[in-house]
């Protein structure tokens, strides 16, 4: 999606055919310029594509005329262990190429397959027949609108994770326009500036960091390189979701997801909520509470310890997943532990704890042993053995409009301008944003030519 060929090939292609395409016709070629994405990545991904549509067209059927008997959880337990088995078997992390067999310490037959959207499909797939076993609604006995619904490609990066109830009636009756269409790529390019001017240059800082020797470390690099990480970590998922949105507004979709606010959490909680809404609603409905019961404490810190680790796998199948997902759960049962004490801090105080501890643990998603990122967390406490410290104002000065955007866009930008109705404004639509838009558009072009931008954590 922060591709050149995409952005300037595919996607002008693929609107031009669609917006002059048969309304009833529509959905088919989603499904055909998804499978289009996926087979140019590598053909192998085409198989998970239709495991997942076809696992959820027919289980949904099967689980819809069976919900009331012990065959329709026998249906659904298959569909979710099917789905399962395609997520660990293709899905791999971009970041480092770990898999669920290099986890296992086995080498993986499938690991050269770019399986894109590997990701997304699977939970969308157990989403729509866990709402049909719950009778939340019908099956859907059309085939191409359960397809669009597991493989809409916008959404292959990195979601959002769609609602089926949502988005069928969407998919039945798309409705492009001007003003979608302006929406769309005011979106798609807020995508691509968090992409090629955060998410990447967080990613250089880090780099950056990762060359000093962690016995020379200084500590304010140290804590500089963990920043970096956390805010490529995070933004990269908001740039894909951002782009995702784009491209379904320009198709007359309107997709649920909420512009990024993270540093407006207070708890661990909220930050995971903030981060990856989606992912977090998706894990909260469908994990957290079938195994949560009321009243019971016990209950509760093991649907989180499940849904955190399942959730956190979702960016990587690798022991750095693994990890990380650990202290994660760690912190979070230590957060409902003493849940009222921390209610009564001051908001700055539980800013300033939320932020250290944030970066304590996001070595252990950054390394992938974990030794490595328990001496990253140790020079960060000063365990290097340093004398001059010339690295941290290196950063500092190369990194601080980089870092200055992260802080602006974290603290919610984009959701106060929204809400505020800027964008609304006749005389901002109509001069001032076609303006910056090209000019956006141009200066992103030459950081996709400059061929810097193909940093992926997914």
């Amino acid at each position: 999606m922060s591709d050149i060929s995409f952005l300037y090939f595919f996607l002008p292609v693929f609107m031009g055919i669609y917006l002059i395409t048969p309304k009833v016709l529509k959905r088919l070629l989603v499904i055909l310029a998804g499978a289009g994405v996926i087979f140019w990545a590598d053909p192998v991904g085409l198989i998970p594509m239709g495991v997942c549509i076809l696992s959820g067209y027919l289980f949904g059927i099967f689980i819809h005329n069976f919900r009331d008997k012990i065959w329709g959880k026998v249906f659904l337990g298959l569909e979710i262990a099917i789905n399962a088995a395609v997520f660990l078997l293709f899905h791999r992390t971009a970041f480092d190429g770990s898999d669920l067999m290099t986890l296992l310490g086995q080498r993986s037959l499938v690991k050269s397959a770019a399986a894109i959207g590997a990701s997304v499909m699977p939970l969308h797939s157990v989403a729509y027949c866990i709402d049909v076993y719950k009778k939340k609604y019908v099956c859907e006995h059309k085939f191409t609108t359960v397809a669009e619904y597991i493989a809409f490609f916008p959404t292959f990066g990195a979601g959002p994770i769609l609602s089926f109830d949502k988005m069928k009636p969407q998919f039945e009756d798309p409705k492009p326009g001007f003003a979608k269409c302006a929406v769309g790529v005011r979106m798609l390019m807020l995508g691509l500036i968090m992409k090629l001017f955060i998410s990447n240059a967080m990613y250089e800082m880090w780099h950056d960091v990762t060359d000093i020797p962690l016995k020379s470390m200084p500590v304010p690099a140290a804590w500089l390189g963990a920043l970096g990480f956390a805010m490529f970590f995070y933004f990269e998922v908001c740039a894909f979701c951002c782009m995702a949105c784009g491209m379904a507004s320009l198709m007359g979709l309107e997709l649920c997801y909420s512009l990024p606010a993270a540093i407006q959490s207070k708890s661990f909680r909220g930050l995971c909520r903030h981060a990856n809404p989606s992912l977090y609603h998706w894990s909260r409905k469908y994990i957290y509470r079938k195994i949560k019961r009321d009243d019971n404490g016990f209950s509760e810190f093991l649907a989180i310890m499940f849904s955190v680790m399942l959730a956190v796998l979702w960016y990587g199948v690798s022991m750095r997943s693994v990890m990380f997902g650990a202290a994660l759960i760690v912190v979070l049962c230590f957060e409902k532990i003493l849940e009222c004490p921390l209610k009564k801090l001051p908001g700055f105080v539980r800013y300033i704890l939320l932020l250290f501890l944030t970066l304590v643990i996001i070595p252990f998603m950054a390394f992938s042993e974990p030794a490595e990122a328990l001496l990253y967390i140790s020079a960060m406490f000063g365990s290097g053995d340093n004398t001059l410290d010339t690295a941290s104002s290196y950063l500092f000065g190369s990194y601080s409009v980089p870092m200055i955007m992260a802080l602006v866009v974290s603290l919610g930008a984009f959701g106060y301008l929204k809400r505020k109705k800027v964008f609304n404004n006749e005389y901002l639509t109509t001069i001032i944003q076609p303006v910056w838009v090209i000019a956006l558009l141009i200066i992103c072009t030459a950081f996709l030519v400059s061929g810097d931008n193909c940093i992926y954590m997914f």
